[in-house]
């Protein structure tokens, strides 16, 4: 899939991004998609089956037919609020990981959503109103160790 400048950004931000654990996404995100590489994801962190991942913790997605959602995803239900984090982080949906920056949605359209709610999202927003021009234009080089790092994220390799 061919990246835009705009998806180069997004990159870079979500890299640079420090996520400061507050849990405001855990608590709103719905529905939280679930993708098959999450279904066998979460099925190697819990050693169950695909099957059993699919009745125990998702749901059919309320507007996408092709995936299924997290079931009770607000507030989600692996939010730890006490340890301030996810307690399957290692096993995280897709869009808990491209998150705020590169969701899927997000990805080919032209601008950046910046999450108000976020508190950590005001430094990206800052780098990006003083570096956008730069951002927007990364060389040969940097397009690749930006698209090995969207892989990566996305967990596509």
């Amino acid at each position: 899939m061919p990246l835009d400048p705009y998806d180069y950004l997004r990159i870079q931000i979500q890299m640079d991004f420090q996520c400061q654990r507050c849990g405001h996404c855990c608590q709103v995100a719905d529905p939280i998609d679930i993708y098959p590489k999450d279904v066998r994801r979460l099925a190697s962190f819990f050693n169950i089956s695909l099957e059993e991942v699919i009745k125990e913790y998702t749901i059919p997605h309320p507007s996408e037919p092709d995936l299924r959602a997290l079931k009770d995803a607000a507030p989600c239900r692996f939010y730890d609020a006490e340890q301030k984090g996810c307690r399957i982080y290692k096993a995280r949906p897709m869009v808990c990981r491209c998150s705020p920056f590169l969701s899927p949605g997000q990805i080919g359209l032209q601008g950046v959503e910046i999450y108000e709610d976020c508190p950590a999202s005001e430094k990206s927003y800052t780098r990006i109103k003083r570096d956008l021009d730069i951002l927007l234009a990364p060389n040969a080089k940097t397009q690749r160790k930006l698209e090995k790092a969207l892989a990566k994220m996305m967990q596509i390799e």
